[in-house]
């Protein structure tokens, strides 16, 4: 048994079983989801469903997840546009990526940079998925 993390996905509905053969399942959305998205969920994914995520994105699957923080790792947002996977680290309960402060004040160039790419294939994603509107902390363009 690994270590067990909460995991959410916003997926097209063509996808929802090859997440669910990796143990996500149907929960209500918040607010209205675009035709043929899925919100799934796993309460207790192991190191947050991570690896299986990339295996997804790498096969070509658009979606958007995130996933808590569990004993050995940092949460984090991933994002998939079907061609390009990012996943950074993140602070539970923040929709935005964390970067790193170096000692002497500067931001962490390598992360920095990940969290930039982050962002634009979570735009893409986004836009495949159905969604018009830019989340909260979504930089406008």
């Amino acid at each position: 048994m690994g270590d067990r993390a909460y995991s959410q996905v916003l997926c097209r509905e063509a996808d929802r079983a090859a997440f669910e053969e990796v143990g996500f399942g149907e929960e209500p959305y918040w607010e209205p989801l675009p035709v043929g998205v899925a919100f799934l969920v796993d309460h207790e994914a192991n190191y947050g469903n991570a690896p299986a995520l990339r295996e997804l994105g790498a096969k070509g699957c658009v979606f958007v997840a995130q996933h808590d923080a569990g004993g050995e790792y940092d949460s984090a947002r991933i994002a998939s546009d079907g061609k390009q996977f990012c996943e950074v680290d993140a602070r539970v309960h923040e929709q935005r990526p964390c970067v790193p402060v170096n000692a002497d004040g500067s931001l962490d160039k390598s992360q920095l940079k990940a969290a930039r790419q982050y962002w634009r294939t979570h735009a893409r994603a986004r836009r495949i998925l159905g969604f018009t509107e830019p989340r909260s902390g979504e930089p406008r363009k």
